[in-house]
Order: C-alpha cells, then sequence, then structure tokens
C-alpha cells in the first residue's frame, strides 16, 4: 500500500524510520493489531491506520529499507496540514498476469497461493456461470470488504484445482484459515449486526462446505446463515441490489440438497426476463407418455415442466456466442436457475410424489435435474459433492424402479438420467461407474443408438429424444428391459 506524500513533507521523517525495522515474520496468518484496519458499515469503508513500527522479514539491510519506504507513507501534521495523508492502493500483483488489488490493505497471506487466486478469480472464475448475475458488479462486492475477499480467495483457489480434476494442496488452508479467522473476528465483534459483506461471506463458505467439504460444517453454516437472515428482518432487507439475496439464496438450495430437506429461504425472483420462444422444438407426445406412466395429471405436469424448462435454459446457454459478454448478465440467468432448482425440490418434497407408485423413477429424474442445472447450468466443477451424492440416488432409486414400464412410457427420459447419473459418478467410485456403464450399454443395444462417452449442454437432450425417434417406444422397450431389469437387479 502507497500513501501520497504532502507537498512538504520530505524523506528525513522516513529515513528515520527505517533504523527502527525489525526482523519480525512478514508472514503472519493473522495480522498484528497495530496494523490497519478496515472498518465500517455494508457500504462504507474507512481506512484507520494506527500508529505502528514496520517490521523486516530480513532484519536489515538497504534492500528491505527501501522496500519499505515504497509500501509506507509519512504521517505529517503541521499547521498547514493537520491531516491524515489519504491513501492511494496500489496492486501488489501485475496486472498482466493476476490482477487489480486493494490487497495490501486487506492483509492476504503474503504466499503463492494469494497471487494464483487473485489471477484465477479475475480471469477465470469471475467469467463462469457460478457467480450470481451481475457477475461484475458482484466481484467488485468481493473486492471491497477484508473478509469477504479472504473467503473469495478461499472459494477462487478451490476452483481452481476443482476444473483440473485435482485436490487442493495443504498450502490452500491458509487461505481457509483467513477467511474463517476474518469471518469470527467480525460476528464476534460486541454489539455488531451482520452487515452484508460478512453475509455473502457466509454464504460462501456454505456453498463451499457444500460442494467441496464436509457434511456437518455445511450443516453448521446453514444454521448461522438462516440466524443472520433473521436478525437482519429477512431477505428483503439486504443490499447491493439483491447481490446478498442471490447468494444466500444459492446456498440455502445448495444446502438442502445435500442434506435433504426443504429450503428455508423464500427470496424475490425475477425468472423470466428477457425470454422469448424458441423455434423448432415440439414437446410431441411426451405429456400423454408421463401421464401414462404416473397416471397424475398433477405430477405430470410438474416433470413436463421441469424437462422442458431445463431444455430450454441449455438452448439460451447455446444461442449465446460469448458467454464472457454481460448477455448473461443482462437476463439474470442466476435467477432463473435458482427458480428451477427451487421447482425441483419442491417437487422432491411434495405429498404428491411421496404417494405415487412410480416414486422411485420420479425422485430419479428429479435428482438427475439438480446434477444437470450444477454441471451445465451453473457451471460448477464435476465431481462435487452434490452432484455425487445425487448420482448415489439416482442408482439406488433406479434399482428399485419397474423399468420396463419406464422404458414403455419414457426411455428418453430413463436414458437422460443414467447420462447425467454417470457424469455425476467420480471415477475412482467403481461401484457406480460399472452400474452405469451396464445399463446405459443394454440400452444401446435394445434402443440400436449410439451413446458418447461424454456429453455436454443441449448433447444430453438430444441424445435422450433419439430413443423415440427410433421406432415406437413401446416396441422398443418390450426387448430391452428384460435386459436392463436384469442388470439393475
Amino acid at each position: 500500500m502507497e500513501l501520497d506524500f504532502l507537498p512538504d513533507a520530505g524523506h528525513d521523517a522516513v529515513e528515520d524510520e527505517e533504523k527502527t525495522t525489525s526482523g519480525d515474520n512478514e508472514e503472519q496468518l493473522i495480522p498484528p493489531e497495530s496494523a490497519p484496519a478496515l472498518v465500517g458499515s455494508s457500504n462504507t469503508l474507512d481506512l484507520h491506520l494506527a500508529k505502528q513500527t514496520p517490521t523486516s522479514a530480513h532484519g536489515k539491510g538497504p534492500g528491505k529499507a527501501k522496500r519499505w519506504r515504497a509500501n509506507m507513507g509519512v504521517i505529517r501534521h503541521t499547521a498547514q496540514h493537520p491531516r491524515l495523508v489519504p491513501p492511494v492502493l496500489k496492486s501488489n500483483v501485475e496486472p498482466n498476469i493476476g490482477g487489480a488489488d486493494p490487497f495490501g490493505a486487506f492483509e492476504l497471506p503474503q504466499d503463492s497461493s494469494t497471487d494464483l487466486a487473485l489471477h484465477h478469480f479475475i480471469n477465470v472464475f469471475q467469467n463462469t456461470r457460478m457467480p450470481p448475475n451481475p457477475r461484475q458488479a458482484w466481484m467488485q462486492i468481493n473486492l471491497s470488504d477484508r473478509t469477504l475477499l479472504s473467503v473469495a480467495t478461499y472459494c477462487s483457489s478451490n476452483h481452481y484445482f476443482f476444473i483440473r480434476g485435482q485436490r487442493a494442496p495443504p498450502a490452500i488452508l491458509v487461505q481457509k484459515v483467513n477467511a474463517i479467522h476474518n469471518i469470527n473476528k467480525t460476528l464476534q465483534q460486541s454489539g455488531s449486526m451482520p452487515n452484508d459483506f460478512t453475509m455473502i461471506a457466509v454464504a460462501i463458505m456454505t456453498l463451499l462446505e457444500c460442494l467441496a467439504g464436509e457434511l456437518p460444517a455445511c450443516a453448521i453454516h446453514r444454521k448461522g446463515l438462516q440466524q443472520m437472515v433473521d436478525l437482519r428482518g429477512g431477505l428483503q432487507n439486504l443490499g447491493f441490489d439483491g447481490a446478498v439475496q442471490r447468494t444466500i439464496s444459492w446456498a440455502d438450495t445448495c444446502a438442502a440438497i445435500l442434506l435433504g430437506v426443504r429450503p428455508s429461504l423464500k427470496p424475490l425472483l425475477i425468472p423470466n426476463i428477457g425470454e422469448s420462444a424458441i423455434p423448432g422444438f415440439s414437446v410431441g407426445d411426451l405429456k400423454g407418455r408421463i401421464l401414462g406412466l404416473t397416471n397424475s395429471t398433477d405430477l405430470s405436469r410438474k416433470i413436463i415442466y421441469i424437462w422442458l424448462r431445463l431444455r430450454y435454459l441449455a438452448q439460451m446457454l447455446a444461442a449465446i456466442p460469448d458467454q464472457t459478454t454481460t448477455d448473461i448478465d443482462d437476463i439474470f440467468f442466476s435467477d432463473k436457475l435458482d427458480y428451477v432448482e427451487r421447482h425441483v425440490l419442491s417437487v422432491l418434497h411434495s405429498e404428491s410424489l411421496a404417494e405415487s407408485h412410480v416414486v422411485d423413477f420420479l425422485t430419479a429424474f428429479l435428482n438427475a435435474s439438480l446434477i444437470y442445472i450444477y454441471e451445465e447450468l451453473r457451471e460448477c466443477p464435476k465431481w462435487t459433492n452434490v452432484c455425487m451424492y445425487l448420482s448415489q440416488r439416482i442408482r439406488s432409486g433406479l434399482q428399485m424402479a419397474k423399468l420396463s414400464s419406464v422404458t414403455k412410457h419414457c426411455p428418453d427420459l430413463l436414458l437422460w438420467i443414467l447420462l447425467l447419473g454417470r457424469s455425476g459418478n467420480p471415477p475412482i467410485a467403481e461401484p457406480g461407474k460399472l452400474w452405469y456403464s451396464k445399463v446405459i450399454a443394454n440400452m444401446e443395444a435394445g434402443l440400436q443408438i449410439t451413446v458418447p462417452p461424454t456429453l455436454a449442454g443441449l448433447k444430453y437432450f438430444e441424445i435422450a429424444e433419439g430413443t423415440t425417434q427410433k421406432g415406437s417406444p413401446s416396441s422398443a422397450g418390450g426387448d430391452n428391459m428384460s435386459i436392463v431389469s436384469g442388470q439393475s437387479r
């Protein structure tokens, strides 16, 4: 961090201060009490610089003294200038390799994991569909508070390794410890109401525990988040033009999926903005086939809505040539995902589903829908906790289902479920991998289709819909399902 010098402030003051440098270690996880502190409400931040003795990692030497001079300013109290010099925050990371930083003020861990996290956050993570819309505004919020920024760098570090199919190394734990320390420090301030920054930070930590952490920690964070929302009087009282609400809402649904419970919050969403009819697609006889399977008009209507809605959103994404543009943000795409995700969860916990004679198959369909939302629409990395659990639930449900009846009426839905269950199953989970491979191979043989080893986006729907274009579903299903049922038992 650099501070502007006053016109009459010569370098003699700095030279005197250089003599007091010590050999303390700069890489302290918890900054000393004398370090710059950031305080403020949810909308403003003030920098207070306390008296301090500069530190050096090397004890002494002209090189270190010069570095300290470059990072500290002079506080000059004179008759003409009785004030603290306003800070000018500059980056410690080269813009060409990483980014924009008020980071010297936020005391992030001074190691390579921080540089990696910031570079990845700015150049990769913010361009995915994981941040709530509008993404650029959400990113600026993350760069405005010490606690939230420490959580964002921890999140970015995990994402960097997750998308590469790697486990985060132990060095990343320093980011987690720093994030938890900052959250606890903020929450423990006596008489302090949780501000918007802190609530987003806790929501992100909840999401991280859901996607890549531990189930008990997920439950703890979810409970704390609910308490903070109650303290603030509900989601409608949260700020940043809905950004806080959107982040918390996703954490709420994500935790609900993992814990097998209903979402506890009711956000205000705008799910239909910027939508128009997409030509070239017809529902065909899907309505009649699902009704023949479920014998329930209500359930059939809900299942068809989810199927068509997910297909529509996939087509909408395919029509956007460059997803780094603001097109996704302008239509509040994350609100659309939140809305359909909550609809899926409402059906999962409905009485009509519990009373259905095909509850095992329909539950598998709903779980597959959630995998599609997370992997294809929200653009989460593969093999998160959520998708692995959902894949296991799909396999358990289909092993109890009467697949001969399912294939007779809805071979397209069954294949779609199997393909998404396979996608959510990690390669190291051998029992699930073998089971999905066998059942999919049996469907390929029985329906005379070929399924690619990997799929993405609309391809899931196109391959599944191909099962009803090879002839009558009922005639194809009869021969096939004796094979599939035998493999699934």
